[in-house]
């Protein structure tokens, strides 16, 4: 399939899990992919695999931000236009309101929120210059519903969906779709790295999986094609949307 050719596009935190995945089959379907990492070795790993571009990216840092803009733009020359964005970098943390320390507050809404702000103002101009674009941002069930000890991540994700629904509006005329997908624990990225931390990680994915309608995590594939479908021609009259990939979790509690 080529949906995708003759177009640049980015993807953020592309140096593993959800972002890697997303990047390889982007890049499968004909684009040329820029992507971006604060790490990174694991940008120019990912970028040599993929035939991207790699982008050494702190999505919390403006100038980078613009450096990785830049890079998608230079790309543009070869490639064709940056038409597809996609926000994978993210953080997660685990504790509750009263346990939650400024710093790691400070972290999780830099990277999940304040990071996709910088991302979207920085490469929507060079998606109005390309006369449109589709952005998707990796949310969380966890924008929607609430969980004990994830005080701040729960907040950044449902920060997130409401600054996605902002830009679809205010970007609407310009030809820009945003969307957010937003999957629940998966088999690949925060779910498994965290779990890792655990003495029994394998009890508690299994817990995760066990309380999931659907009895199991999500795949990275399940994900990725959700990710695409938003991005392509498919999608076009699709803007300000959160679309689950969560196994019915959502539905069951809100």
């Amino acid at each position: 399939m080529t949906r995708f050719s003759g177009q640049v596009g980015i993807v953020t935190g592309a140096g593993s899990g959800l972002g890697e995945f997303i990047a390889g089959r982007l890049a499968a379907e004909g684009a040329h992919v820029v992507v971006a990492d604060v790490d990174g070795e694991a940008a120019e790993r990912v970028a040599a695999v993929v035939g991207g571009t790699p982008s050494v990216t702190d999505v919390t840092i403006a100038d980078e931000v613009v450096e990785m803009v830049a890079t998608a733009r230079a790309a543009a020359t070869a490639h064709g236009p940056l038409r597809s964005l996609v926000l994978s970098a993210a953080v997660e943390t685990r504790a509750g309101v009263a346990d939650c320390t400024d710093d790691d507050w400070q972290r999780v809404i830099d990277v999940n929120l304040k990071g996709p702000f910088l991302c979207m103002k920085h490469a929507v101009p060079a998606m109005i210059d390309a006369s449109g674009g589709s952005i998707v941002a990796l949310g969380s069930t966890l924008g929607q519903i609430t969980q004990p000890q994830y005080a701040a991540y729960c907040a950044s994700k449902f920060g997130l969906n409401n600054l996605c629904k902002q830009v679809a509006i205010e970007h609407a005329k310009d030809g820009i779709r945003v969307n957010v997908v937003a999957p629940s624990a998966t088999t690949t990225g925060l779910f498994m790295k965290l779990t890792e931390q655990a003495p029994d990680p394998e009890a508690i994915r299994t817990m995760v999986a066990g309380n999931t309608p659907m009895q199991r995590l999500a795949s990275p594939e399940e994900v990725a094609e959700a990710v695409l479908f938003l991005l392509s021609d498919a999608a076009s009259y699709t803007s300000g949307a959160v679309l689950p990939v969560d196994g019915g979790l959502a539905a069951r509690r809100t």
